[in-house]
């Protein structure tokens, strides 16, 4: 994870999602499971949140593409505890309906309100580890996220870090590209001052040319 900025809710928001759900709350103020289901307005604004957030899923720091299986509104505070946030913009996080299940109503780490360097990348076995000399209550935290997550349990998740990483060495994509699609990656190579392709294919037991 990395910090995300919160961005402005769109110009229609209000009308398109925060009215309409304002109105099922009122005559419905703590909804059961089953009673949300005819009132997600918030899908009406999916393509929204994906633009508004580049494309890349709050949770994992990767981009994801676009379709109408692959966005998930992942309200951070869940609906079953906060319903009068359920049709609030900055209750809002971009993700995959995989991570957003995983989420589920865990009490994670928010992506707004983290710190760069608290989740670090470990080369080359591309696992998210807690970054150093953190307070112990924040290190917690931030290893009962990746474990909610599946940061590092979900093999594909890890596989995917360093097939990009490798992608990178063996220049089929560009840093560029690495800042635009994963930047948690292009981040911590950066931090690490292993950002060139050198270094990592040493690392990485990988023969490039010259």
């Amino acid at each position: 994870m990395i910090p995300v900025v919160k961005q402005a809710e769109p110009a229609d928001f209000d009308r398109k999602v925060r009215k309409l759900g304002q109105t099922f709350l009122n005559s419905c103020p703590t909804p059961k499971a089953n009673e949300w289901k005819s009132h997600e307005y918030w899908k009406e604004i999916n393509k929204d949140l994906y633009e508004s957030y580049n494309r890349v899923c709050a949770y994992t720091a990767e981009w994801f593409p676009l379709s109408t299986n692959t966005i998930s509104v992942d309200h951070f505070l869940p609906k079953s505890k906060a319903p009068h946030l359920a049709y609030e913009w900055d209750n809002f996080r971009l993700t995959t309906p995989k991570t957003n299940s995983r989420k589920y109503t865990h009490a994670i780490i928010d992506p707004f309100s983290i710190e760069v360097g608290w989740f670090v990348l470990q080369i080359p076995d591309c696992h998210i580890v807690p970054g150093d000399n953190l307070n112990p209550s924040i290190q917690a935290k931030i290893n009962f996220t990746i474990e909610k997550l599946k940061l590092n349990l979900d093999d594909e998740h890890v596989q995917r870090r360093c097939d990009v990483i490798l992608d990178f060495v063996k220049g089929e994509i560009s840093f560029t590209h690495l800042q635009r699609r994963f930047p948690f990656i292009a981040n911590e190579l950066e931090r690490l001052s292993i950002n060139d392709v050198k270094t990592l294919s040493k690392l990485f037991k990988v023969s490039i040319d010259e």
